[in-house]
Parts: structure tokens; C-alpha cells; sequence
């Protein structure tokens, strides 16, 4: 405890310096004025008296310094002083102070965005949700690959799992909804959950109260939970929301609670309403699924994930034994937050990403190591005084670790606000309402900060320290080459270490651009969608409740838009090309139902002239026309790929088929048509997927998209489209509105899980690429221009006795590309290994494809010949008399 307390009056003592020494020098005054009174008192003059009471006492500043040795931290006090020194010397330095915090900034605010993002993709989970890392998320996999969950299934895992120490079931429907009077009336989507939901989230509304198991009974008066979102925009957060009634499809309901500021769960949605349990919901089979899009369940202690897949898969054997009808190939999907929201291979895609970053930071300190040897270099004869002065090999270090913990602490600084200001970017670019994340930047994202700003301060010390222990060793004097040729060799490695990094990077940037461009570039079956105007309209479900008041709408609405001058043809249809249609499994009159549960294929509802739109007549048979109107006779058309399927060198013509995925089997449609191929159902748009067409007008559409093919440019027309839209009924929004060409571009939630984050790091990667290019050049033209006021003497001599301008500049390329051949050598080598990781998010590209690796390395030398080109027009300049006066 003693030691204790004296270490911290040690510490303490550094703050009260000034005082400690004013009380040590009055002490010591009064010491020797004892002695020269007791002196004088043996008969001495004043004047002997004070000379000898001094020489007894000592040297005042000696004992000065001893007693500051005894009670303060001399390493520490040292330390501080050669802080102080290494601010002073660079702001001296100011060219090199600024370059260097620019760089490190750069690098260190980049490496903290990627952290924080990586985090909230792969750790974090659902804000404000507890222990997240303890959920899995579970869904069907069913043969005819519809989605996603049983509940009769559901209830089974929950009665017989044990590795979970509950469960729960999330759904979801169509509601419209209504305040306490009856008006404001709003169509929107509601999430349904069992009624331990909340609890088993750890997470309780801030009004009201939670759901109750009451609450989820059979018949139970309705009630909703509202998101803190809704209440604010909708109810103004009205204190006392919780007990008024709201109404939901035309029945009144009690809002009971109101869920916390940024929960959101498992989607941004306005409000939660508990399962009620409604008809069929404990029918098995893929035909009943009542909005069921997932389970979670909260894992028991101790239990791994690994232990909980295979007891569910376990569990679902029994029930194919038990119920081959419904369950026969139904098999359990049980994934962590990441593989569920982000995809199965999150940890490997922001995993790379992650370490691109670290690539950047990596050349940003091998940058900065060089410039910190070649300003040490340049330094030896301060260096070479201190240590013919006797300074210790400790101080000399310090003092290249203080200089570069300074400029590393105000680098982390700048780096903290510029990874606030990237990650909060990056939220909003990046938004879905789809996909919940919590990107907080928090003590821990600044502890990370604080470690990889002092680890790069230790990196960039390495080789000046390795320089200036040399030197003190006495392996060469202040002007030797061995000194100089060290110091190019260590230069030579850390160029050709940041070019090899630089490589990695743009070579997974290009396979990741060249797949995102085979995935917008893509063929779509489509005729020029640039000249195509779209819009997507929802008819209020309480305004629109009829068949017939729908189809009214829509019959009105293309006659308003084919009389707009400038439009050749018009047409309506459920979706448009590239996106998917509703995946439906189907039976094929006369072909044997496949195993596990039939075959699927996307549904696609359109109205007349939808395939003159697209610019793809019918290949045999006909088209929709005025005869297939509701209540005519059930018929479709199907796309190149299903005829070649299903009827492979037959005739398609006059087949029948029907869809069988509802509570009971569709009417049988006969197949009057063939059209070529368009895009759809294949969220990478590679393969043209077989796709039923169903007459719009057979239909009761609630929603649909238009599609106007124009004769003039599109801009032109699109205000007169949207003034008759909004003439036509107000009450219908128009979203989306556009050409179809732009709609081509990559949405995150219209992809598949597997490549749904190809987007961001396809933007990405060429950003990372481009700073670690810029970054190894502006280091390798650092060194070469150091190296050239090194040799500034040797080029006049070679100058004074011939050597033409070509000899200079072909030393100086020389110089220079060999490293960066030797990192390019390296890097190339690096890559093919890298790339492989990126092979789940490539799409139509090799991770090894010879056109970006090539492409990659023409950039990497047209960056640094330029930056050798530099200097080298420098040293050509060199006058030989001056350099021969050169010191």
C-alpha cells in the first residue's frame, strides 16, 4: 500500500514542479545560511564563512536535479521533454508535418469507418436488442422454393427444441389504417408476432405496456404496439396514446405501447399487431403460409449454433416421417444475424473489406516510415552531435517515438472526425428500409481508434530507429555511405511492400467493378428502355375495394396516357423487367409433378401491348389483346426459356397450365402465345429464368406499373404523364416514376442475400484502390526525390565528364522501378490468392481474369513512371557547377 502512494506522489509531483522547486531552493539557501552563521561563530570572515558553507553543501542545480530524480518520473518527465522537442521540430518542418498528418488522417479515418461499418454488419445486430449474438434466425427451405415458414412447423420446433430457451414467429400483412374517428385513412404494412416477441428480444416499449400471452388468443380484442417513428409523424407523440383506439381493416383496435426511439423490427414498419391466429395458420404445407416470414429463438446458455442446427434439422426429419405430404423435403435454414440480414458469406466480404483497409493504412505508414528515414538521414549531423555528446541510445528513441506518436495522436483526431462523417455518409447512401443497423460510434470504436493510431506511430518508427541505433553503434560516420545505402535499401522494401498492396487492392477492386458491370450491363431482352417512361401506382385498398372499381381505374388510366402526345404505346403490368415476379409453383397438364412439391416459376400479370413496349413481338402464336378481358377465357403466354423447358422440340401452343401454390388448385390456362426472353426472376441477370404471362385485365390488380415507349425524349413527355396521373385520382401515388433504363441500375433489395452487398463494395473496393495508389506514389516520388538530392554531388560529376541528360534520367528510372517490379512481382502473386476469397460475390468474372490483372498492373506503372518521370527531370537539370559545390 506504501508503494502504491508513493508511486502516486510521484506522479503528483510532476504537476507541482515549480512549488517543489521553490520550497527546495529555499531550503537550500537556508542550509547554507546555517552554515555561515555556525562559520562566523567560529571566527571566520563573512566572505570565507559563505564560501565554505557552499563548498559543504555542494552544487545547488546537482542537488536540484537528484532531488527531482527522487520524487518524480524521471523516464516519464524525459519522455515529456522530448514530446516537447519533437512539437517544436516539426513545426519546423511544416511541408512534412502537414503531408504526414494528411496521409495518416486519411488512413486511420478510413480503417475506423470500415471498422465501425463492419461491426454493425456482422456483431452488432438489431439496436437496442440484447445479447443479438445469442439469436439465430430460422426459415423453410422448401423444394418448389417458395418462402419462408410454416407455422404448424413453427410450433413444433417450439414444443420439442431444447437448445433454445424460447422462441418466437414474425409475420406480416396488409392492413389499412384508420384513426379513432374513422378518417385518415392510410393503406400500410403491419408486422405480426407472438406475443413474447418483445420479451424475448429484451426489449420493452416506453409506453404502455408489452403484448400479453392474452393478447394472442383466438378471438382476443386487437391491439397494436406503435414504432416510435409512426407515433411521432402520426399521433405528434401524444403522452397519452397508450389505451386509444385506432381502427385496422374497418374493426377498432387498442394501442397498448409504444416501442423505443431506434428499435425497428425486423424491418422498418409502422406498428406491430400480435398473430391472433388466423385461419389456417396450423395447416402444413407450403400452400399455408400465412404471412409467416420467420422464426428466432434466443439460445440457452452454453448451446452452440452448430448443436441448434442439428436439432432442428432433427426435429424436421420426424416431421416428414410424420407428415410426408406437407413436410416431404422441407428442410430448417437456422442462421446468425449476419448470414440472415446480410448473407452467408457477410463475414468474408466485410472481413476483405476490413483488411483492404488495413492494406491503406499499411502504405500510408510504409509512406510516412520512408519520409520519417530519409528526414533522420538528412538529420545525422544533429544525430552524430547528440550521440559525440553522450546521449543514450533510450533518448535517441524517444525522440523519433515522441515525433511520431505526435503526429499519429493528431492524425487520430482528424481520422475520428473523418470516420464520423464517412460512416454517417455511409448510412444514408446505403439505407434500407429493409435491412436494420446500427452504426453508433462509440467507446469502443475510440478505443480502436486509439490502438491503430499508436500502432501506426510504432510502425512508422521502426526503420528511422533502426537508422539513428546504427549510427550510435558507429557503423559509419556522418557523411559514410553505409548509412545512406541502409537507408536505400530499407526504402526499396517498403516501396515495393506498397506497391504489392496496391495491387491486391486494384485487382479485387476491378473483378469487383467488372462483376457489378456484368450484373447492370447485362442483356435484358429489352429495346432501347432508355426511351421507356415507368410508374408504379397502389389504388387505396377503401377506395378501390372492388374488382371492378380497380380494373375501372386502370382501363381509364391507359386510355388518359396513350391520347399523350409523344407516346407510341402504352401497356400495364404487375412488375417490370429485371425484377421478380410472384414465384408460384405451377403444374404442367400432361408432365408428371417433379418430387418434394412441384415445380415454380415467376407469374407475371400484363396488359396489351406490354411486348410491343419491350420491343419483343411474339416469336408464334399471339399476344394479349381486347379478348382477354375479365371473365373471357383463362389463357397465358410464356417466355423462349419455359417453352424450351417444359416442351422441349415440341409445340407450346395450345398446352395448358396452371398454378397450384394456393389453398386450392388455379384454372387450368391454355398457352396461346411465345415471346423471346426478357429479364426476370435472376437477380444477377445471367440467365434468362422460364416466366408465365397472365392477362392484367383477368386479374384484380391492387397495384401496377406502367410503361410508355415515347418518340420523343422521355423528359419531355414525363411532366404530362405526371400532371394526368395526378388528374385522374389524387389519392394514388406515383412512385418510382422514371425511364426503364435507370431502373436497371443495382438496388441492394431486389438482389439475392449471396450478392446483395456487391453494390457497396464494388463502390467501395475502387476508393480504397485508388488512395493506396496515390498514396504508393507520392512515396515512391518522395524517395526518389530524396534520393536525388542525395546524389545531387554524384550527378555533377557524372555530368562534368559526359553523361547525357538520357544516362541521368535512365539511372533514375532504374532506381525507381525496380522495387516497384519487385512489389508488382509480389502483388501479382498476392492476388491470385486474395481474389479467391471474393469468388461468392463475382458474377461472370474469374477472380483470376487476366483482363484486370493485366489492367492492374498497366495503372500501377503508368503511377509510377509518373512519379519517377518528376525527379528525373529534376536531376537532368542539374547544373555541374553547382553540384560540384554540392555539400
Amino acid at each position: 500500500m506504501s508503494a502504491v502512494r508513493q508511486s502516486c506522489a510521484r506522479f503528483l509531483s510532476i504537476f507541482r514542479k515549480q512549488r517543489l522547486d521553490r520550497e527546495f531552493d529555499d531550503e537550500a539557501r537556508a542550509h547554507i545560511a546555517f552554515a555561515t552563521e555556525d562559520y562566523m561563530r567560529r571566527g571566520m570572515p563573512l566572505a570565507q564563512a559563505q564560501r565554505f558553507a557552499r563548498v559543504k553543501f555542494g552544487s545547488v542545480e546537482a542537488a536540484k536535479d537528484a532531488e527531482r530524480d527522487s520524487r518524480g518520473l524521471p523516464w516519464l518527465e524525459g519522455f515529456f521533454y522530448d514530446l516537447r522537442f519533437a512539437v517544436r521540430a516539426l513545426q519546423r518542418d511544416r511541408g512534412f508535418t502537414f503531408a504526414a498528418i494528411a496521409m495518416l488522417a486519411l488512413a486511420i479515418g478510413l480503417n475506423v469507418t470500415v471498422f465501425t461499418v463492419m461491426n454493425a454488419m456482422l456483431f452488432r445486430g438489431f439496436p437496442l436488442v440484447k445479447a443479438n449474438d445469442r439469436l439465430l434466425y430460422m426459415q423453410e427451405r422448401f423444394p418448389s422454393g417458395l418462402c419462408c415458414i410454416s407455422y404448424a412447423d413453427f410450433e413444433t420446433w417450439r414444443s420439442q427444441a431444447r437448445s433454445f430457451s424460447g422462441m418466437a414467429f414474425v409475420g406480416g400483412r396488409p392492413i389499412v389504417l384508420a384513426d379513432s374517428n374513422g378518417g385518415n385513412r392510410t393503406d400500410t404494412f403491419a408486422t405480426t408476432v407472438t406475443a413474447n416477441t418483445f420479451q424475448l428480444l429484451g426489449v420493452q416499449p416506453v409506453a404502455g405496456r408489452d403484448f400479453l400471452p392474452a393478447d394472442d388468443a383466438p378471438g382476443a380484442r386487437p391491439v397494436a404496439i406503435l414504432g416510435y417513428r409512426f407515433w411521432e409523424s402520426r399521433f405528434a407523440k401524444r403522452a397519452d396514446i397508450a389505451g386509444q383506439t385506432i381502427y385496422i381493416d374497418n374493426a377498432p383496435a387498442t394501442v397498448v405501447g409504444v416501442m423505443p426511439e431506434g428499435f425497428d423490427f425486423t424491418e422498418q414498419l409502422n406498428l406491430w399487431l400480435p398473430l391472433a391466429h388466423p385461419p389456417n395458420l396450423n395447416q402444413r404445407g407450403p400452400a399455408f403460409l400465412p404471412g409467416g416470414h420467420l422464426a428466432f429463438g434466443r439460445l440457452r446458455d452454453g448451446v452452440t449454433v452448430e448443436e441448434a442446427r442439428t436439432e432442428l434439422a432433427a426435429i424436421s426429419r420426424r416431421l416428414e416421417d410424420t407428415f410426408p405430404a406437407a413436410n416431404r423435403g422441407v428442410a430448417p435454414r437456422v442462421d446468425t444475424w449476419s448470414q440472415f440480414f446480410v448473407g452467408p458469406d457477410a463475414p468474408v466480404v466485410y472481413g476483405s473489406l476490413w483488411v483492404a483497409a488495413w492494406f491503406v493504412l499499411l502504405i500510408a505508414c510504409a509512406n510516412m516510415a520512408n519520409l520519417t528515414l530519409a528526414r533522420t538521414v538528412g538529420r545525422r549531423h544533429e544525430f552524430s552531435t547528440k550521440v559525440a555528446l553522450g546521449a543514450s541510445r533510450w533518448r535517441m528513441v524517444s525522440q523519433i517515438l515522441g515525433e511520431s506518436l505526435t503526429l499519429a495522436t493528431v492524425a487520430g483526431m482528424l481520422g475520428w472526425w473523418i470516420a464520423k462523417w464517412s460512416v454517417r455518409t455511409w448510412a444514408v447512401a446505403t439505407a434500407s428500409s429493409f435491412q436494420i443497423l446500427d452504426y453508433t460510434v462509440d467507446s469502443g470504436t475510440l478505443a480502436y481508434l486509439v490502438a491503430i493510431s499508436v500502432g501506426a506511430a510504432a510502425l512508422i518508427s521502426v526503420a528511422p530507429i533502426g537508422s539513428v541505433l546504427q549510427l550510435r553503434a558507429g557503423k559509419g560516420n556522418t557523411h559514410g555511405v553505409t548509412q545512406d545505402r541502409h537507408g536505400n535499401r530499407i526504402g526499396a522494401v517498403l516501396i515495393a511492400g506498397q506497391m504489392a498492396l496496391a495491387i491486391v487492392l486494384l485487382s479485387g477492386a476491378g473483378v469487383l467493378a467488372r462483376a457489378l458491370l456484368n450484373i447492370v450491363g447485362a442483356k435484358t431482352g429489352v429495346r432501347d428502355p432508355q426511351n421507356i417512361l415507368i410508374g408504379s401506382l397502389r389504388l387505396p385498398s377503401w377506395k378501390y375495394s372492388t374488382a371492378a372499381a380497380r380494373l375501372d381505374y386502370f382501363n381509364r388510366l391507359e386510355t388518359e396516357l396513350e391520347a399523350i402526345p409523344g407516346v407510341r404505346q402504352e401497356s400495364l403490368s404487375s412488375t417490370i423487367p429485371v425484377n421478380s415476379g410472384s414465384l408460384r409453383t405451377l403444374e404442367v397438364e400432361g408432365r408428371p409433378p417433379a418430387p418434394g412439391g412441384g415445380e415454380s416459376a415467376p407469374f407475371l400479370t400484363v396488359a396489351s401491348d406490354y411486348f410491343r413496349v419491350m420491343g419483343a413481338p411474339a416469336l408464334s402464336g399471339r399476344v394479349f389483346d381486347g379478348r382477354d378481358r375479365s371473365g373471357g377465357f383463362p389463357v397465358a403466354i410464356v417466355n423462349q426459356s419455359f417453352a424450351t423447358r417444359f416442351w422441349p422440340g415440341g409445340q407450346a401452343l395450345g398446352k395448358r397450365l396452371r398454378a397450384t401454390d394456393r389453398n386450392a388448385p388455379g384454372e387450368w390456362r391454355t398457352v396461346v402465345g411465345v415471346v423471346p426472353n426478357i429479364m426476370q426472376g435472376d437477380p444477377t441477370r445471367q440467365q434468362f429464368k422460364p416466366l408465365v404471362y397472365l392477362p392484367f385485365h383477368q386479374g384484380s390488380p391492387q397495384s401496377a406499373w406502367f410503361l410508355l415507349r415515347t418518340g420523343v425524349p422521355p423528359d419531355r413527355v414525363a411532366p404530362v404523364v405526371r400532371a394526368e396521373v395526378q388528374k385522374l385520382d389524387r389519392s394514388v401515388p406515383l412512385e418510382d416514376f422514371g425511364t426503364l433504363k435507370a431502373s436497371f441500375g443495382f438496388q441492394r433489395d431486389r438482389m439475392d442475400l449471396e450478392h446483395a452487398e456487391l453494390g457497396k463494395n464494388a463502390a467501395v473496393a475502387p476508393i480504397f484502390a485508388g488512395i493506396a495508389l496515390l498514396l504508393a506514389g507520392i512515396g515512391l516520388y518522395a524517395v526518389i526525390a530524396h534520393r536525388i538530392s542525395q546524389r545531387t554531388n554524384e550527378i555533377g560529376v557524372r555530368m562534368a565528364i559526359g553523361a547525357a541528360a538520357q544516362d541521368i534520367r535512365g539511372m533514375v528510372f532504374r532506381d525507381g522501378m525496380i522495387p516497384v517490379v519487385m512489389g508488382m512481382i509480389l502483388g501479382l502473386a498476392a492476388s491470385l490468392a486474395v481474389n479467391r476469397v471474393l469468388q461468392s460475390q463475382l458474377v461472370g468474372v474469374s477472380p483470376h481474369d487476366p483482363a484486370t490483372l493485366a489492367g492492374a498492373t498497366a495503372i500501377l506503372v503508368l503511377v509510377a513512371l509518373l512519379a519517377c518521370h518528376i525527379p528525373a527531370r529534376r536531376a537532368t537539370k542539374v547544373d555541374p557547377a553547382v553540384a560540384l559545390r554540392h555539400d
